[in-house]
């Protein structure tokens, strides 16, 4: 009878090793999501998308600005020649207005919503928190909660299921289109490629990309 109870102990810390030895790790528990890549589309996450209009706002100001100063030269220039002087316009002279043209028309073909700032105000981060006790995920996708669980595969896969959003309607729709696909293939097996600062999940259907939130 001890025999047999001895061996019901081994097998049952026997099993508790081997889920151990499937119960992979990560650097650590709090990340944000930077972006998505659904389908070779990449979808950017609310930050992300604030950081880059800020960025294009800022080259926009800059180029116009540029032209503006051009436009001051050209005003010089057509007063010389008006006032009789024999004036010629230097090579340097020429390419800077045709590159000042070249910058400008560049600006139109920017994506207008991105060049116009309307995301500038945004305020929502989306986050990916992991909570190894519960092995439970949650966190904010663009401007409602989630959560799902995951177990561990082997130490580069997890499984995620039991997925699940609250129903906000997001503003503006570039929200709720990241949101959206994040929640739609936000299932399965992912292949974890990660460092201490940077991770990204690869199911096949999905890459997220995240970034810690405290590197360490």
């Amino acid at each position: 009878m001890k025999f047999f109870g001895l061996v019901l102990v081994g097998v049952f810390f026997t099993s508790c090793s081997l889920f151990n030895a499937f119960d992979g790790n990560i650097s650590q528990n709090n990340w944000k999501i930077q972006k998505i890549i659904v389908g070779g589309k990449e979808y950017l996450s609310p930050q992300s998308l604030k950081a880059e209009t800020t960025k294009n706002s800022q080259a926009s100001q800059e180029i116009e600005q540029n032209n503006s100063d051009g436009m001051s030269n050209e005003d010089d220039t057509a007063n010389a020649l008006s006032s009789g002087q024999n004036t010629l316009l230097s090579d340097s002279d020429i390419n800077a207005t045709d590159d000042m043209q070249n910058d400008s028309d560049n600006i139109k073909q920017t994506k207008p919503s991105l060049v116009e700032g309307e995301f500038t105000s945004l305020n929502e981060i989306s986050t990916m928190t992991f909570d190894p006790s519960q092995h439970r995920i949650y966190g904010l996708a663009a401007c409602n909660n989630y959560f799902a669980s995951y177990a561990w595969k082997d130490d580069d896969h997890i499984e995620v299921g039991n997925t699940g959003i609250t129903r906000k309607l997001c503003n503006p729709d570039e929200l709720m289109s990241f949101e959206f696909r994040f929640m739609r293939d936000f299932n399965g097996l992912f292949t974890i490629t990660r460092n201490k600062s940077s991770m990204i999940l690869d199911n096949g259907k999905m890459q997220i990309y995240l970034q810690a939130i405290n590197p360490q």
